[in-house]
């Protein structure tokens, strides 16, 4: 007959062995939706890592539903100008720059008749250290929706964010 005791300690062990290994797939599981990160990480300080890149993307939601509410309150309170041909109104360009480490997105939205081009805009990223990844551009009615995202051409010296809101602002205005 097999002593209870040990048996009671082996099933207690290979208990403990399943759950580790869960925890294990649980954790390999969530670093691979993380962005890149050093390879010589303690499991504390991936988890840290993991917690700040999840606060980060909660704020990015939040500034995301902040700006369409703000989109959607622009285009829906235009007031139709004595010199509009047909139903075309005046849209206040709305612009938004997001930044984070050596990423920046520039989102854009303006009324057909708004005379900023693309190629300005790039040529503003790119003197201020960013390398163009990807252009959304749609055009919605009577207004255009134009999202730039780029990185840093360089990742040590990064993108002059200050300055691209600044230059971008100003392009906005004239």
């Amino acid at each position: 007959m097999a002593n209870p005791i040990s048996a009671l300690r082996t099933n207690r062990n290979l208990f403990e062995r399943e759950r580790r290994s869960q925890l294990r797939a649980l954790l390999s599981r969530l670093f691979s939706l993380l962005p890149p990160h050093p390879t010589k990480m303690s499991m504390p300080e991936l988890v840290e890592h993991a917690t700040v890149y999840v606060k980060q993307l909660q704020e990015r939601v939040e500034e995301l539903k902040r700006w369409k509410l703000q989109v959607e309150g622009a285009s829906s309170r235009q007031p139709q100008e004595a010199g509009d041909v047909g139903n075309e109104t005046t849209i206040t360009p709305v612009l938004e720059i997001t930044d984070s480490e050596s990423a920046m997105e520039v989102n854009l939205i303006a009324g057909t008749g708004k005379n900023m081009a693309l190629c300005d805009i790039v040529s503003i990223l790119e003197e201020e250290g960013a390398e163009v990844v990807k252009v959304n551009y749609h055009k919605d009615g009577n207004r255009i929706l134009l999202s730039v995202h780029s990185q840093a051409a360089y990742s040590r010296i990064g993108i002059e964010s200050s300055r691209v809101r600044e230059r971008l602002a100003r392009l906005q205005i004239s």
